[in-house]
Formats: structure tokens, sequence, C-alpha cells
């Protein structure tokens, strides 16, 4: 029983920590997006708006403070998302992933989010764990025709439709 006991309590701790790594490492890949696509007009600095409140935040701004090119910006409604190059949709708000796509659709604005299912409603790219490997999905159908240019290499490394 002692055994048994101490397996679950390691299970827990386990889990708990790749939770929190799991978040850095979501975070670094949204990072790396922002280096791996081109937008029009080449902006001088990307701004990252993350939807509501999420544990993405936080790395994403750590990454943020050692570039002079990245901006990370909490997002509190759909509208706020308009001014950002790249905005993240997390799990717990991923009921706005609708009014979301009919705001961004038209514009150069790349939509990740952590719900496989999105990238059939508007998505253009998502970042989600599968049997305890992070992997993305990017639609890069859906990214060219918004005027974006996806890096080989980071087609090459996720799934692709």
């Amino acid at each position: 029983m002692k055994s048994f006991v101490v397996a679950v309590l390691c299970m827990i701790l386990s889990f708990s920590a790749f939770s929190e790594d799991s978040d850095k490492f979501k975070a670094l890949l949204v990072y790396k997006f922002t280096e791996y696509i081109v937008w029009p007009n080449s902006p001088s600095v990307i701004k990252v708006g993350v939807m509501g409140n999420s544990p993405i935040y936080n790395e994403l701004v750590r990454f943020a403070s050692r570039k002079e090119n990245l901006e990370v910006v909490k997002l509190n409604n759909t509208n706020e998302a308009a001014s950002c190059h790249l905005v993240y949709l997390s799990k717990a708000q991923g009921g706005l992933i609708k009014p979301l796509y009919a705001s961004l659709y038209e514009k150069s604005i790349l939509l990740v989010s952590e719900e496989k299912a999105h990238i059939q409603k508007g998505a253009n790219a998502v970042v989600y764990i599968s049997e305890g490997k992070l992997k993305y999905i990017m639609n890069e159908q859906s990214i060219s025709i918004k005027g974006m240019i996806p890096s080989k290499r980071l087609a090459s490394l996720g799934e692709s439709l």
C-alpha cells in the first residue's frame, strides 16, 4: 500500500512538472512563430496578444524581456486583437474562436490556439500536447491568404494542412 501511494504521488508530481514545462515549451514555440513567419511590411516590433489569463502570457513576457523586437500584451476582449501580429487563444478562452476568426480573417494576424479542433474553425496554427509531446499544426494556406509567409523550416517541423 505504501509503495502504491508513493507511485501515485510521483505520477502527480511529474505531471505537475510537465504541465509547468509544457507552458514554457508552448510559449517558446509561439515565440518561434514570431521568428519564422514573415509579415507584410516587415514590422520592426512583433506584438503578441494573449487572450485572457494564461500561463503562456508570463512565459512570453520573459522571452520578450530579452528581445527588443517582441511586445507581449494581455487581451481582455476580441476588439483588442486587431492591434496584434499574433493572437494566442488558450483552451480556457476557446469559446472565442468564432468571434476572433470573424474579426481577424482578412487581417495579417496569426491566430494560434491550444485546441486542436480550432484548426478547422479558423485558427492558423494550433499548439497542443499529444502523448506527452508538444506538437503543432499549421494551415499554410490560411496563413498565405492573410499575406504572411511561413518559413519552410517551420512548416517542416510541424504538421501542415
